[in-house]
């Protein structure tokens, strides 16, 4: 009876041993630098408010309609547009054409090349431009659209300390039936920067981040990240594989440092639903370290992939905030080694 009582405690030893130690790997990849904000947010500054109405136009334009590969001129439409607002902005831009069941669609990016070492690294940020089956696709993907065309702008106008390019690419094709296939445009990019043997720090894929709110259960979560998440569906999320948690971790300790809005992170293995449903899913492929930017969408967003996905569903003066934080992100990136 000794005997038995000693091995069942080994036995429970072990156990105790193993959830120990997942409890401190789970811990490990959700706990994050900094504080994020809580409370009421601070008045806006007028340049978040001049954002918030840009933010509004681009979205308007992009995304009022369905634009897919079962709406190709409104897809045309859509990436004209864009292609308009960055040579505007001054920049050449530079299509990557591909074809996809005989119609030619494209990818349009734009760099902003390091002052002093123009070419030695990049860091990427993107987003796709096209919208679901059924949906015009305001949030998903409207909004991350329109926050990598703001953010050439104010990127460009304050490069001087970049130490690597900054990459701002537009993207057709990530909705199904394209996605995880070699016709979605952010494969074809990712697969491009290889070739090009670019050498990217970081990818960061802005997506679906327009929609908040203070309600209680409001935020969803699969498991086991509910254990360890609020409730309320308020914060712009940060979600990086475990292979990019020093990533993600710096993404949002200057994230905090600079954006009075709520902000959680995790990183978390790849086969949790979500972690991976975006465009830096092609450049973890590829072995690039990337994460995505986003609000949760099918997590909290009730319109995610519907007729409902419209404009007026955004709340773009908190669009704005989240988008003033990630130029500030992205100029830390870049400035750093």
């Amino acid at each position: 009876m000794n005997a038995v009582f000693q091995s069942l405690l080994r036995i429970c030893g072990a156990l105790a041993l193993v959830l120990f130690g997942l409890l401190a790997f789970v811990a490990a990849m959700t706990t994050m630098p900094g504080s994020s904000h809580r409370g009421p947010l601070p008045a806006m500054s007028a340049q978040e408010w001049e954002l918030s109405v840009r933010l509004l136009r681009h979205v308007t334009a992009i995304a009022s309609t369905e634009h897919n590969r079962r709406h190709d001129e409104a897809l045309e439409a859509a990436s004209a547009y864009i292609e308009s607002e960055l040579a505007g902005s001054g920049f050449v831009v530079r299509r990557e054409e591909f074809s996809v069941a005989g119609k030619v669609v494209r990818n349009l990016e734009v760099t902003i090349p390091s002052p002093s070492a123009p070419g030695r690294s990049a860091v990427v940020i993107g987003a796709h431009y096209d919208s679901a089956q059924g949906s015009p696709g305001a949030n998903d993907n409207g909004t991350g659209a329109a926050a990598v065309l703001e953010l050439a702008k104010s990127l460009k106008a304050g490069a001087e300390t970049a130490r690597s390019d900054v990459v701002l690419v537009l993207y057709t094709n990530e909705e199904p039936p394209y996605f995880r296939t070699s016709q979605m445009g952010s494969v074809v990019h990712a697969k491009g920067v290889v070739s090009r043997g670019m050498t990217v720090k970081a990818m960061l894929s802005l997506e679906t981040m327009g929609y908040f709110s203070d309600e209680p259960d409001s935020q969803k979560y699969p498991w086991p990240l509910n254990q360890f998440y609020p409730g309320q569906g308020d914060f712009i999320g940060f979600v990086a594989t475990t292979a990019d948690w020093r990533l993600v971790r710096r993404v949002v300790q200057s994230f905090r440092a600079h954006a009075a809005f709520p902000s959680e992170g995790v990183a978390a293995p790849r086969f949790v639903p979500g972690v991976d449903f975006s465009d830096h899913a092609a450049y973890l492929d590829e072995g690039i370290p990337a994460l995505m930017v986003t609000d949760t969408a099918p997590y909290r967003y009730p319109y995610y992939h519907t007729a409902q996905d419209t404009p007026d569903k955004v709340d773009f003066d908190k669009l704005a905030r989240v988008v003033s934080g990630l130029n500030a992100v992205v100029r830390d990136l870049v400035a750093g080694e």
